[in-house]
């Protein structure tokens, strides 16, 4: 991985580096076949955790884990709810994006993935409008964070790690926030949070509602995390691998629409 090549170099003694764990629910048994598919991809994967059935969730802490990332949704809602980064994978369609093989890009929606749901929630009980209102009242307080927020803070720790070699315009990771959110009228309190927070991003994208695939497409990051199906959809068209994450008020709505939840029986008292 360029990343911990980098780091080696400037830091060899450092044991800062990226990590990856293969975290499976199969049973000891499937290891050496595992391995072996590791070797021949020749993945840099030291670490496993093979729970013979049972559900890896209770190991994630244990692991001191950054971000968990699975195809299964119900276990990343699991995650989520445990406090732990983490999102569900989809691979890209036909197209497919060629990455970079010297910069790790990695690209974040704003609210309800770096940022709490507080702003959606208004956006789509009471409208734009008031949204935007809310958003210029409040624009000196500060978000509340989102379940990746601790994501972007592991890489900015990374990221100063370059700045303080003077490798600022070199730095290896390079984040990005892609919001549907308008620039004019509701971005300065996003900025003002991250600010707050102590945290950077490299580049802030705001679309004003527009699509974000064809962005993505010219971005070309390495993974690109999203709470709304439908911006995971378009960015999947396009040939960038994304990740849903499933939290807030947006997994009750689908393009805009509110998705009916089922009604709750409840068995009369007698």
């Amino acid at each position: 991985m360029t990343v911990n090549s980098r780091l080696r170099q400037l830091y060899p003694d450092s044991e800062e580096l990226f990590d990856i764990v293969l975290m499976t629910n199969n049973h000891a048994q499937v290891g050496v076949r595992l391995i072996n598919s590791i070797n021949h991809y020749d993945l840099t994967i030291e670490r496993f955790c093979m729970t013979g059935g049972q559900s890896p969730i209770g190991y994630l802490k244990a692991y001191m884990t950054n971000l968990y990332l699975s195809k299964d949704g119900k276990k990343v809602t699991e995650a989520i709810e445990e406090g732990i980064a983490a999102a569900t994978m989809f691979t890209c369609g036909d197209v497919e994006n060629q990455l970079s093989d010297t910069q790790l890009k990695v690209a974040f929606d704003g609210d309800a993935v770096l940022f709490s749901d507080e702003s959606e929630i208004i956006a789509k009980q009471r409208g734009l409008d008031k949204f935007f209102e809310h958003e210029q009242e409040f624009e000196n307080i500060p978000l509340k964070k989102g379940p990746l927020k601790c994501f972007l803070e592991a890489l900015g720790k990374l990221q100063r790690k370059f700045y303080a070699k003077n490798e600022r315009m070199n730095c290896p990771i390079r984040t990005y926030l892609v919001t549907a959110r308008s620039a004019a009228s509701s971005g300065a309190r996003v900025l003002k949070t991250l600010r707050s927070w102590g945290l950077e991003i490299d580049e802030a994208l705001f679309l004003a509602g527009a699509p974000k695939g064809p962005l993505l497409q010219m971005i070309r990051p390495h993974i690109f995390f999203d709470d709304q199906m439908s911006h995971i959809e378009g960015a999947k068209e396009l040939g960038t691998i994304a990740a849903h994450v499933p939290y807030g008020i947006g997994q009750k709505y689908h393009k805009g629409e509110l998705i009916e939840q089922p009604a709750k029986h409840v068995k009369d008292k007698k």
